[in-house]
Order: structure tokens, then sequence, then C-alpha cells
């Protein structure tokens, strides 16, 4: 199960709990491309826009919502919750018809509904310092909640995902400052008292809940030879278990995208992990529009594994470790390099720990379809 932390603000919160949803977006940015895929865009603006699509489609049915309020009111910022994505990612454009649009000041055209999850709904808050900044039972620097420090670090991510070590120190972090409320169809904020409280006027969600879809939009610049690698990454987030990217396709799954590994710019465009009760397999999914270069193997994938040793596999040390480090990109016919990626070692200091070879995915793109074909 995966856990979402979705920035709110003062004037947002409240909706989102009376109305149970969540939402991201860019304020005054549109998304025609979704309805129209041929439309014209500016590029950058739409790699922005894809980025934000990409984080909310990697939700699913069940996953855990965590709600960060911007310091507001004298308060610091706090994280609350606990709740559970009630459906997956739908579209709601950012016109004068986005549901709610003026309650909130702003339009989040990627949204989903949540309810209230199985660990109940806790009142009080947990500061930024308690969880970001605080060292009380912690030994390493591992164990701190990386994902959410590298995202205040870039100042980015309206959406970001946590590991479950990350969501666990979390949970028994509001446990402690509460205890949780009745189950309920809605919430809302008081800011005086600074808590989450019960809603007695049920507000039932009446919004859009468009197609999020961005498969025509990725044929239409493939097949104009356009930049499309964000579209690839949404694309497949979308569709994660359906392409057999999975090493366990039947299996639960956390799946992170540009997952941050280090306070430059690196970040690992999808990392999977699937865990049983011995053992955790770890997939490192390098994506390219292009076709694949030694530098992946060389540079990326074995900076990404190393970080994995450092960061995220510590948390695991009671388990037997897999990494499958892999590859998705456009088909090469050389067949040097297609050996060299097959063939390449990388160097793994712990016996608990056993690295895969490196699978190579290339994507096949006609006019009306995309489908993905295992090189090695």
């Amino acid at each position: 199960m995966n856990t979402h932390v979705f920035i709110v603000n003062g004037q947002t919160f409240k909706y989102h709990l009376e109305y149970m949803f969540a939402g991201t977006g860019a304020s005054e940015k549109k998304s025609p491309f979704l309805n129209n895929p041929t439309i014209q865009y500016n590029a950058t603006a739409e790699r922005n826009l894809m980025g934000m699509i990409a984080d909310i489609s990697r939700i699913q049915i069940g996953d855990n919502i965590i709600f960060y309020l911007q310091a507001t009111n004298g308060n610091q910022g706090q994280f609350f919750g606990i709740f559970r994505a009630k459906s997956r990612a739908f579209f709601d454009e950012n016109d004068t018809d986005n549901y709610l649009k003026i309650k909130l000041g702003k339009g989040l055209s990627y949204r989903i509904l949540i309810e209230a999850s199985d660990y109940g709904v806790y009142p009080i808050g947990i500061t930024e310092h308690e969880y970001l900044d605080s060292l009380e039972g912690k030994n390493y620097p591992y164990e701190l909640c990386w994902s959410l420090i590298y995202r205040k670090l870039k100042g980015n991510r309206g959406c970001t995902m946590i590991t479950d070590f990350e969501f666990n120190d979390l949970l028994s972090k509001l446990q402690n400052k509460s205890k949780c409320l009745t189950v309920s169809d809605n919430y809302t904020y008081d800011f005086s008292s600074n808590k989450i409280s019960e809603y007695n006027n049920v507000a039932i969600y009446g919004g859009r809940q468009n197609s999020l879809s961005i498969k025509e939009r990725l044929l239409y610049k493939a097949n104009r030879q356009n930049a499309f690698e964000t579209h690839l990454q949404a694309f497949i987030l979308q569709n994660l278990r359906s392409l057999n990217l999975l090493e366990f396709p039947e299996k639960d799954f956390w799946v992170g995208n540009e997952v941050s590994c280090g306070v430059g710019m690196q970040r690992i465009d999808i990392l999977t992990m699937q865990e049983s009760n011995n053992n955790i397999h770890f997939k490192i999914i390098e994506l390219k529009d292009e076709q694949p270069t030694a530098n992946i193997v060389d540079y990326q994938l074995n900076w990404y594994i190393k970080w994995l040793f450092d960061y995220i596999i510590p948390n695991y040390d009671r388990k037997a470790v897999e990494i499958t480090p892999c590859i998705v990109a456009a088909k090469t016919n050389d067949m040097g390099l297609i050996k060299y990626i097959a063939e390449k070692k990388f160097n793994n200091p712990y016996s608990y720990a056993s690295i895969h070879k490196t699978e190579y995915y290339a994507f096949n793109i006609s006019k009306d379809d995309i489908d993905f074909e295992k090189i090695v």
C-alpha cells in the first residue's frame, strides 16, 4: 500500500475535508490536451502539468492519504490524517466550471475522492519539526523521512509519496497525539482549535470526473517525434500492473515516481517495492523516450542502487533483498549495447542482497497503440 501527502493551505483544507477529496494542479493552467490530444500547447508548461498527472496517477484505491497543512495563523506546518483513496485519479478542467474553484481560490484539475481510513482520522496534527526534524527514537540518518525532506529542499511536489516505514513513523506520532475520530462521511477543519472535527452538514462531491488517461496525447507526441518522456512516465503509472513491468504482477506493490535520491537533481523515474514475509524486491526503472545508452547503467542505475543500499534497504535489514535494474526506452539495433546492458555487473557489498541482471524493455509505438517488448 502506498501513502501520498497532499499539500493544502488555510483556505483549501476545510473544503477538502468537507467534500472528501484531494487534488493537485497549477492554479491558472488548463490542460486542453486531455480533451483534444492534437492541440498545440507550450511544451514547458505541458511537462510541468504532466509531472502532476504522473504524481496523482500512481494512487491506487485504498492507498493512504495524508494532508500537509502549510504554516498558517502562526502555527507550524502540520501533517493530518489518515484518509484513504476512494477513487482513481480523475480530471476536472481548470475553467469556470471547475468544481469548488471559487471556494478553494485555485483550480485543482487532478483529483481523487477520499474516505476515512481503517487506521482512523486523527484530529490533531503533528508538526513539521516533530516529523521531519526530530531525532527522537532514531539512531541512524536513513531512519529520517527523506521523501519529504528532499521535497522541502527542492520546494516542489504537491503530491508526494512516502515509503511504508516513513508512514509507520507518522502513524505512531499521530496516535501519540490523539485518539481517532468517529468514522464519518465528512469532516472539517476548525482553525480556532487547529483540529479536524466531524462535519454535521453532509456535503456530497458533485464535480466532473473525466478520464485522466494520457495515452492519446502520448501517441500524438511520439508520432510527431516530440519529447514525451514525462508522458511515458504518466502512462506507465496509469497502467503499471497490466504492462507486466512488476516482478510479481499478482502481488500488492509500492510505487514511487521521480524518487529523489540526493540533494542534487538525481531522481529515479519509477521505483517499485514488493514485499513478502521473508524478502523484499526493488525494481529501479529508468525511462527514455529515445534509444538507451551505456551511461544509463554506468552512471544512473549505479547511483540509484548505491542510494538504495544507503537510505532504503537498511530499514529492511531483516529480509533478503533483491534488486532489478530496468530500462524502458526506444528499441535499439546496437547488439553490442544490448550485450553490455545485459552483462553489466553492479557492486554489491552485502551478503543479504542480490542484484539481478538489468532488464531492457523496448516500447513500440504505432499510430494507434503502444506496446512493450522485453529485449533482455
